[in-house]
């Protein structure tokens, strides 16, 4: 294979280079990023080069792009990491993490379940289902969008400000005590409404978890799919006892 061949893209090496300065710790959570004009100059390349670089960092969370006056491109504070075997929802285990993560409710409604709902939520085809969409926000930015979907039957009165709670806790509270829960993981494209809410483009990868929840009776009581931003968490599974010692 010659040199050529194996050359990779200018963009990829320099995105290694900018990814390593934040590994190495040159570059602190909170530190302006060299501009564009800058990193032109300094690897010599065109600025279309440069922009791909930033976006491989940028959507990998490592990197923050502001506009305005007070704007640039900053260096983000390391990610939580979500466990998927927690039996926790992200909202609660970003809670947990120390971000202060609020819930702002944009809709509740009551919608007939189409096929494919109805067979999820092991209901009849056109029974009504509770469709409640949110965002959560942390430090005034967008970190999440949910969807929770529950039976109007298992519940015949749902409000919005209950919707604030944690799932984990509402759940309890409304006489349906959750005994098995099912966590789905893929990466996919934001949809239109995620976009929107999230504040991403139509291209820009997000990380969805769906969670079905079901009673001792075998009725599923909610399905909640959460939306994330691909820079506001990373994910985890844990199988088995962790064999290191305690450093408690």
């Amino acid at each position: 294979m010659s040199n050529s061949q194996r050359r990779r893209p200018a963009y990829l090496v320099i995105a290694d280079s900018l990814r390593s300065k934040i590994e190495s710790g040159e570059l602190q959570p909170g530190d302006r990023f060299p501009t564009e004009r800058e990193l032109v100059q300094k690897y010599n390349v065109a600025r279309m080069t440069v922009r791909h670089a930033l976006d491989i960092v940028q959507i990998e969370g490592l990197i923050d792009r502001k506009r305005g006056r007070t704007g640039g491109t900053f260096v983000r504070a390391t990610p939580p990491t979500l466990s998927l075997t927690s039996g926790r929802s992200a909202l609660e285990q970003l809670r947990e993490r120390g971000l202060d993560v609020s819930v702002q409710v944009l809709s509740l409604d009551l919608i007939e379940a189409p096929g494919h709902l109805a067979t999820a939520l092991g209901i009849d085809e056109g029974s009504s289902v509770w469709e409640a969409r949110a965002v959560h926000m942390s430090e005034g930015s967008p970190v999440m969008a949910s969807t929770l979907l529950m039976p109007h039957s298992l519940v015949p009165n749902l409000t919005e400000k209950q919707l604030e709670t944690p799932l984990s806790t509402l759940l309890p509270e409304l006489g349906l005590k959750p005994v098995f829960k099912r966590d789905s993981l893929m990466a996919a494209t934001a949809r239109t409404e995620e976009q929107k809410v999230l504040g991403v483009g139509r291209t820009q990868p997000v990380l969805r978890i769906t969670r079905t929840i079901k009673t001792a009776d075998g009725a599923v009581a909610a399905q909640l799919e959460e939306t994330l931003r691909p820079d506001a968490a990373s994910v985890e599974v844990e199988l088995g006892q962790d064999p290191s010692p305690s450093l408690d």
